[in-house]
């Protein structure tokens, strides 16, 4: 008998695991994988669907920079998609490190994995992991303070700036998303050298490309 976690997962899931390229190993589908198996694959999947939206911000900045004569024929909708895009990196970034209670993060997979009876065989990674996630914590810290104070809440500090100068420093700069991107993609590498070492090296969803220049008008 497999054990049980408490952790369940409810509604239908088809065999889309069976629909990727060809993959050199051990495909497992939803009902073989056990309680473990299907953890750690649903968080990869919301890893890589934060890294696709990362990349979308990177493309899409990227696409109105050069094509401004374009852009500029709709700049509110240009404006409100970057919007939009930098709110969803956010927030979606930040739940992958959630340590609250009641949230499933990455700290709190680790220590159920730990727990499991594939501790043993997780053990190294678990370590080599933990310790890579120490040194992104300035960054992650950051990631839950934009979220908290000015993404998903209204902070009466960072809400009423004029009054707060020093709380003005939560800013989004670029070299800060582009951290974020690298964090994000680690995690999901992370997970899935996890899953190898229990049986199911299967890759999740594949990241994005860039196809936006199909917006363009064709040349005549």
């Amino acid at each position: 008998m497999k054990p049980n976690t408490g952790i369940h997962f409810s509604g239908e899931i088809s065999d889309w695991n069976y629909n990727k390229a060809c993959f050199e190993g051990k495909t497992l589908s939803w009902d073989e994988r056990d309680h473990y198996q299907r953890l750690l694959i649903v968080f990869q999947s919301d890893a890589i669907d934060a890294v696709n939206t990362i990349l979308e911000y990177e493309y899409v900045l990227g696409f109105t920079s050069e094509h401004l004569p374009f852009v500029n024929k709709s700049p509110q909708f240009w404006s409100e998609v970057t919007i939009s895009l930098r709110f969803s990196l956010i927030m979606k970034t930040a739940r992958l490190f959630d340590e609250s209670k009641d949230a499933i993060g990455l700290i709190k997979v680790f220590n159920i994995l730990e727990q499991s009876p594939y501790g043993r065989a997780v053990a190294d990674e678990l370590i080599t992991s933990r310790r890579k996630y120490a040194e992104y914590k300035k960054y992650i810290e950051k990631i839950r303070t934009l979220r908290d104070k000015l993404y998903a809440h209204n902070d009466k500090k960072e809400y009423q700036f004029w009054n707060n100068p020093k709380e003005m420093d939560l800013e989004f700069e670029g070299s800060f998303w582009t951290k974020i991107k690298e964090m994000v993609r680690w995690v999901s590498t992370s997970l899935l050298r996890i899953r190898e070492l229990i049986g199911d090296g299967y890759p999740a969803n594949k990241e994005i490309t860039n196809d936006l220049s199909g917006l363009l008008p064709e040349e005549k």
